[in-house]
């Protein structure tokens, strides 16, 4: 199976065309071993018709062999010359001697005057360049025929005889239908002769340098039907549940086992009364079972143990020895659905963790991924526990380096497999012992390429692959003496104590407690990766299973703290039967990162009637933030209150910010806090607010708080988006995305996709701020995710794509918020009851707001110029959001961009009513605030013809904007007051504030807005109209911006109310006009008329 190398292929099919057009060509593929350059070639080549492949490779033990590639290409000429085998795969050329055992004299005969000797084997004494001029010779009178491709593979052990005349072939080939392709390990090899180095890095020569694979690509090679059935055969499994996957797989592939997809499927996840046949599952050896603890298995404990492990039983012969069968859905193996045919026998998660894990490992080198793909099961390539090997095609070679070197360039090998890789050398040399020449070790072991030297002598090895083939070289005695070694002179505790755990030849409680205290001082300083991992050394030197399986749930806490979900719920897979209510808090809180909301409301629940002073915090921080994600605003204060009451705190407990985010007021919260940044987004103060989020990032950073930090990026790029910075925005809120993405946190992504899309669309990038709109909305609607479902619903809004959603009756949270005791509080201050979520989430549809109106007037579609398809249902969505009590949050107030949308329209009366239902809402707070609502006023005003009046409205938003330091709200202003000024005839004043409002747009980036102002000033009369310069009518130039902008000619055709005929009319006639005759012409021809004309009209508004 081939996969990746597009650009690389296209590149070597282009020469082979070009040769095919009657031109010489040379290419060279470099890479290093198992890259792949030979399958390139070979896939490049493949299937092309009517070319001729003269394929020879060199070999490393017959590099001295004089002219023995040369021979090979007379031979493989000779079989092309008489027809008598098919066309040779690229590298399958024969190796020093003749081809099919063809006869020198007729391999002579049939290459045409050449040399005899050459042919026959008597090569002593033919001149090189003479060699290459037979060859030569026969290239010229092959390619005669049809394109003919040389290829010279493995060219580092091809010999020099034949290397040189190679180089002469190069230099003298005919023009004509030639390509010659070069394939290498590295073009700066010295063994290669200058001359050829130079030719084949010269002009005109192609250079494709092969790099590893990527992830994506590396889970696509996985998929290969051939590496399932080699990782089949040998066993490969590390559980039932993987072994039971592989079997229905191969049932469903026979037709034995239902496809979930059709009729009659069982989509329970578990298996049907008809068990598979004891043939149908691998007879490898299964380690023990690792079955899942996420809800099914934990809190359903009516349908399993009371401990929620799987039933009691052994494996055997395809079935538990008990007659049941794992649940294979509970375990979160086909949480996805059912497999498809892709990977199928492990969890769309393992794939993406295993590729990457591989990807590191083995830098991408496709044989060598190969190799652990065929031999190790998924579940073991992507857990990060498990110190992946280095597979035989790496450790064979390795090791023939490795023992071809001195003893002490052994041992020093050794103790840096050990170390770890970069280390100093003397430290190397201590622990190695027994090494009188430190240097002149170093020095041998670079030469072979065992290690390689770093600045400040340091001492790496030059891959991941090499350290693992050194240290599984090392045999068990050795490894331990020299682990002990290496605790002995480490400087870091940590260290010490892990290169000790490593040198245990069993249980070793006292170790194991310092493993855990040092955890603990970790922890203490964010470090909770680090911390996870000395625990979970601690938990393999536990003898007692109870003790081992605490400390199992420690490192699950951990690294679930430390914000990776996707490894936190690998761990949650294991085996475990802790009894105490913090392993039912820590799942709870998995699940609430991972968006099961339901399941961690059951185990939260429990966790909370169960709790004990040391967790209560965290309990009810998470219960807080539980209920605010699905839209319970009222409960998550009050659980959020409760967090902060505990008399103990909890370690990362920030019941404030939950607080904040609910829209409380922050005047308790701690400083430094989220909920400090979220009260400055309240006060319309985005400037306070980006300093003190700033602050937030940093802080959650070093406290090894993910969640916390990427909440609080997210808010920054609101606050950025505030202060119209919005590539800054844009980068920290995708950026922000990404990241949540990779660590598995799906709760968060509603949110960080919302907050993506003011800033885009501001920038006039519409596509990408409605993609990441729908992707909230979706992302919401799976996990039932009220708070963001209510985001997506503004940012859609806020995009003119669907109409404001309701808000929630009674005032929302305001009055909760002031009231002395939330809902739900008991007299005397007792918790309520702790009930499981019901239904699509409990409590009215709130949004997650920051509690502010956030920066109302950034997207592009504000303005009077809008389009008026955002103003349905304007007036009604107003109410509503005004009677919704709190705003703000990710997305801007869309009601700003409603109303000038209803007065563009001129749809007065519903724009007066939006407008007076906006303003009996919040009072605003922030200067900018005030001057949208006062230009909003004067908008009205000037629709309604009472200049006037709109000109005051208009100066006093302007001053209010001026001194408040909104320069986007202030050229908002300025465009206002100059369309008033120009349509009651004072078309200079007209002209000033217009060109003064283009200049703060264009400094800002409000592509769309500088258009309309272009369009204004045109209007004035001060500069020609697009129309006049580019030769075109208004109907063109409406098209042709919008093609420029990438519309399709539908939605052109949507977009101007005409028929797709007449938008294909204009089109032909805008190139005929124009001289051009492609979309991306157009583009460039607008582009160079300038700014204005260079992005569609309808994107102004």
């Amino acid at each position: 199976m081939f996969v990746g190398r597009t650009a690389e292929l296209a590149s070597l099919r282009a020469e082979l065309r070009a040769a095919g057009g009657g031109s010489a060509r040379r290419a060279v593929v470099e890479g290093p071993e198992g890259i792949g350059k030979t399958a390139l070639i070979h896939h490049a080549l493949d299937g092309e018709a009517g070319v001729r492949v003269l394929a020879v490779s060199g070999e490393e033990s017959e590099r001295g062999l004089r002219l023995g590639v040369v021979r090979q290409l007379m031979d493989e000429a000779a079989l092309l010359d008489l027809g008598t085998g098919e066309r040779p795969a690229a590298g399958g050329g024969a190796r020093g001697q003749s081809a099919a055992g063809a006869p020198g004299e007729i391999a002579a005969g049939a290459v045409g005057g050449v040399p005899g000797e050459i042919a026959a084997g008597a090569v002593g004494e033919v001149d090189p360049w003479v060699a290459g001029q037979a060859v030569c010779e026969v290239v010229a009178r092959l390619s005669a025929l049809e394109t003919l491709a040389v290829v010279v593979d493995d060219a580092q052990w091809v010999d020099r005889a034949s290397l040189r005349a190679l180089c002469y072939v190069l230099r003298h080939v005919r023009p004509g239908r030639v390509l010659v392709l070069v394939a290498c390990r590295d073009l700066a090899d010295p063994w290669l002769p200058e001359g050829l180095r130079r030719l084949l890095a010269g002009d005109g020569a192609l250079l494709v340098a092969l790099g590893g694979l990527s992830a994506s690509e590396l889970a696509e090679l996985a998929a290969d039907p051939v590496v399932t059935a080699e990782r089949r055969e040998r066993g490969a499994y590390v559980s039932p549940t993987d072994a039971a996957k592989e079997a229905l797989t191969a049932l469903r592939a026979d037709g034995r086992w239902p496809d979930a997809r059709s009729p009659g499927s069982r989509l329970d996840g578990r298996l049907p009364d008809a068990r598979p046949s004891e043939s149908r599952l691998p007879e490898s050896r299964l380690p023990e079972s690792r079955p899942s603890e996420s809800r099914s298995s934990e809190s359903r404990s009516s349908e399993s143990r009371p401990d929620g492990q799987w039933p009691d039983g052994q494996w055997q012969n395809g079935q538990w020895q008990n007659g049941e069968w794992p649940d294979l859905r509970s375990s979160g193996a086909w949480s996805d659905g059912w497999p498809g045919t892709a990977w199928p026998e492990v969890r769309r998660s393992d794939v993406a963790s295993a590729a990457r894990r591989l990807r590191a490992h083995t830098l991408g080198n496709p044989l060598h991924a190969r190799a652990l793909l065929a031999t190790l099961a998924p579940a073991t390539l992507a857990d990060q526990g498990v110190r992946l090997p280095a597979p035989e095609t790496y450790r064979r070679p390795f090791e023939g380096r490795l023992h071809a070197c001195a003893p002490a360039t052994r041992r020093l090998v050794a103790a840096c497999a050990v170390l770890g890789g970069h280390c100093p050398l003397h430290v190397a040399v201590a622990v190695a012992t027994g090494i009188d020449e430190p240097l002149n070790t170093l020095e041998e072991a670079v030469t072979a390429g065992l290690l390689r030297e770093l600045p400040g002598r340091l001492v790496d090895f030059p891959e991941p692959l090499a350290r693992a083939a050194a240290y599984d070289g090392i045999g068990a005695g050795t490894r331990a003496r020299l682990h002990l070694a290496a605790a002995r002179l480490a400087d870091d505790d940590g260290a010490a104590l892990r290169h000790r755990a490593a040198a245990a030849d069993g249980p070793d409680e006292a170790l194991a407690e310092e493993l855990a205290r040092f955890a603990a001082k970790a922890a203490q300083h964010g470090l909770w990766q680090e911390a996870a991992a000395h625990l979970d050394l601690a938990a393999g030197l536990t003898e007692s299973p109870a003790r081992r399986d605490e400390l199992r749930t420690a490192v699950l806490e951990h690294v679930l703290i430390g914000g990776d979900v996707i490894r936190a719920a690998e761990l949650a897979a294991v085996r475990n039967a802790d009894p105490r209510p913090v392993r039912r808090y820590v799942l709870g809180r998995l699940a609430l990162a991972a968006g099961r909301f339901d399941e961690a409301s059951e185990l939260l629940a429990e966790a909370w009637r169960h709790t004990e002073p040391g967790f209560a915090a965290d309990v009810a921080e998470q219960l807080s933030w539980l209920h605010l994600v699905t839209g319970n605003r009222a409960e998550a204060a009050h659980w959020a209150r409760l967090s902060a009451e505990q008399p103990i705190a909890g370690p990362v407990a920030r019941p404030y910010d939950v607080l904040a985010l609910g829209g409380a007021p922050g005047v308790s919260a701690p400083s430094g806090s989220l909920a400090e940044g979220v009260a400055h987004l309240a006060l319309d103060e985005a400037g306070q607010a980006c300093a003190a989020l700033k602050r937030v990032v940093t802080a959650a950073g070093a406290a090894g708080l993910p969640h916390h930090r990427l909440l609080a990026t997210a808010l920054l790029a609101v606050a950025e988006h505030g202060l119209a910075r919005w590539d800054e925005a844009v980068a920290h809120a995708e950026a922000a995305l990404a990241e949540a993405a990779a660590l598995g946190q799906r709760w968060l992504l509603p949110w960080l996709d919302a907050a993506c899309v003011a800033p885009l669309a501001a920038k006039g990038e519409h596509e990408r701020a409605h993609a990441h709109a729908v992707a909230a909305g979706a992302a919401a609607r799976r996990m039932r995710h009220v708070a963001g479902e209510r985001q997506a619903d503004l940012a859609m809004a806020l995009l003119g794509a669907a109409d404001l959603p309701a808000g929630e009756p009674g005032g929302g949270l305001a009055a909760a918020w002031h009231d002395g005791a939330p809902p739900g509080q008991r007299p005397g201050g007792d918790p309520p009851e702790v009930r499981p979520l019901a239904g699509a989430g409990a409590g009215a549809g709130a949004g997650a707001g920051a509690g502010a109106d956030g920066d109302a007037g950034a997207d592009a579609g504000e303005g009077a110029g809008a389009s008026g398809r955002a103003g349905a249902g304007a007036g009604a969505g107003a109410d509503a959001c005004a009677d919704a009590g709190v705003w703000g949050g990710f997305v801007p107030d869309p009601r700003p961009a409603r109303i000038e949308a209803l007065v563009a329209d001129g749809r007065l009366e519903e724009a007066e009513r939006a407008l007076e239902a906006y303003d009996r809402g919040a009072e605003p707070t922030g200067r900018r605030t005030q001057a949208e609502r006062i230009r909003l006023t004067g908008l009205l005003l000037a629709a309604r013809n009472v200049p006037t009046r709109a000109e005051e409205a208009f100066g006093r938003a302007l001053d209010l904007a001026g001194a408040g330091g909104c320069p986007l709200e202030e050229a908002r202003v300025l465009l206002d007051l100059g369309r008033l000024l120009r349509r009651t005839g004072r078309r200079k004043a007209a002209a000033g504030r217009l060109g003064a409002a283009r200049a703060i747009f264009d400094r800002l980036g409000a592509r769309p807005l500088v258009e309309r102002c272009a369009q204004e000033l045109e209007a004035c009369g001060l500069e020609p109209p697009a129309t006049v310069r580019l030769g075109l009518t208004p109907q063109e130039l409406s098209t042709a911006t919008l093609v420029a902008g990438g519309l399709t000619n539908r939605q052109i055709a949507r977009e101007l109310l005409i028929s797709v005929k007449t938008v294909e009319y204009h089109i032909g006639k805008i190139y005929t006009k124009l001289g051009i005759g492609s979309r991306v012409a157009l583009a460039a021809k607008l582009a160079a008329y300038g700014r204005e004309v260079a992005f569609p009209a309808s994107e102004a508004g």
